[in-house]
């Protein structure tokens, strides 16, 4: 049975057609429609065609292997349009119901037969087409009532029904067929809206993961082309699960050797409280802790970082990302400023107490020898001398508290 279904599928499948789309559905049903019709249909067709010959209703049985062999070579030949084939299998399943009930007067069969190929044709068809069998139908029985009220032509149905009979028989198919053809047109039309629900939900979820591929990329992008050296931390064993291009360079490791490495390997042992302290503050994702520290590189010269420590979400896990600017420059330009600034104090300091102090002592004896009234004109001239010295060297010392 399963090769008989396969075999069929191939031979109807319709290539252009989504699996996310109705139609491919209905063609899925009219598939295994043929393959369960050609692998049981022996059942019905061998006894009745049997009968057939039996009661001298030769053309009945003769159109009936007919219509299944003609039903088979047809619907597996590949080389007719799909919906051309359909349209023969039911036209020739149409005909068998047709003759079952006109020319055999076999009405309980006959119905069996119009009921199940009009549900057949609501699934396998469009909506369209599902009222068409319905409409179908009810012009039979309309024809067969003409048959039994003004006994057109010798029909089997003369003697098995009357008009009233008839009426009430035939207004019943075609009631249960328009429940039936109406029930599975909201079946099938809630689920074709489920479908293109599904289908636009997969649209944008490609979408979104399209963008989501997209972000990645460019985060990617960035933390690998990155100038600034940056990693990835696991906070519960401190291993490096990302670094970047920068960090190899500047550190002097190798990606494998960065990747197998914790952070103490590049930190100082003295470093470390602070770290752990870093480290607890920046538990919550979106918490920035800066820090100026210092770190080691692989051929152990020692520099200053400015390390900037972000948590972060990676493979449903917090991580820490970690930006380090290597500051050392900055660090010697501003020690080197310090130590200007330290010595221009000490001159500072000297000139204010050292080279002011016989200065004053001068400026102390020049007073005293000028009340002694004793060389006049020369003392003028030290007065004169001594005051120009005050006052370069208080310059002096001013410019050098400004500086």
């Amino acid at each position: 049975m399963d090769q008989i279904q396969t075999f069929v599928e191939n031979a109807t499948r319709d290539e252009g057609i989504d699996v996310d789309d109705i139609h491919y559905w209905r063609s899925k049903l009219f598939s295994n429609f043929i393959a369960f019709l050609l692998s049981v249909c022996l059942i019905g067709l061998i006894p009745g065609v049997i009968v057939a010959f039996q009661y001298g209703y030769t053309f009945i049985g003769f159109y009936a292997v007919i219509a299944v062999l003609s039903t088979a070579l047809v619907s597996l030949n590949d080389k007719i349009n799909l919906q051309g084939r359909k349209y023969f299998v039911f036209a020739m399943s149409y005909s068998v119901g047709v003759i079952l009930v006109i020319g055999l007067g076999q009405y309980g069969i006959g119905i069996l037969y119009l009921l199940a190929l009009s549900i057949f044709v609501t699934l396998t068809f469009s909506r369209f087409c599902a009222y068409c069998s319905v409409t179908f139908n009810f012009v039979l029985c309309v024809f067969c009532a003409f048959i039994i009220h003004y006994k057109l032509f010798n029909s089997p149905l003369l003697k098995e029904y009357d008009l009233n009979l008839w009426l009430a028989v035939s207004s019943n198919l075609i009631f249960l067929n328009l429940v039936c053809v109406l029930l599975i047109n909201t079946t099938i039309n809630i689920l074709e809206q489920a479908i293109v629900k599904e289908k636009v939900i997969k649209v944008e979820l490609g979408l979104s993961n399209h963008q989501l591929k997209e972000s990645e990329a460019q985060y990617k992008t960035l933390f690998s082309q990155s100038p600034m050296p940056m990693w990835v931390l696991n906070r519960e064993n401190l291993m490096f699960l990302q670094v970047n291009d920068a960090a190899l360079q500047n550190y002097g490791y190798t990606r494998e050797e960065f990747l197998s490495m914790t952070i103490q390997d590049i930190k100082l042992e003295e470093d470390m409280e602070t770290f752990y302290e870093n480290m607890q503050i920046s538990n919550k994702p979106g918490t920035l802790i800066r820090d100026i520290t210092k770190h080691r590189r692989k051929n152990n010269d020692v520099f200053y970082v400015e390390v900037s420590l972000n948590s972060i979400q990676l493979g449903g896990n917090l991580a820490s990302l970690v930006i380090a600017r290597d500051i050392t420059e900055h660090i010697r330009h501003t020690n080197a400023i310090e130590r200007q600034n330290k010595k221009l104090r000490e001159i500072s300091y000297i000139q204010s107490h050292f080279v002011r102090a016989p200065l004053a002592r001068i400026l102390g004896l020049v007073d005293l020898i000028g009340n002694t009234d004793q060389e006049p004109e020369l003392l003028t001239y030290l007065d004169q001398s001594a005051k120009e010295l005050d006052e370069i060297i208080r310059k002096i010392t001013n410019h050098t508290i400004d500086f």
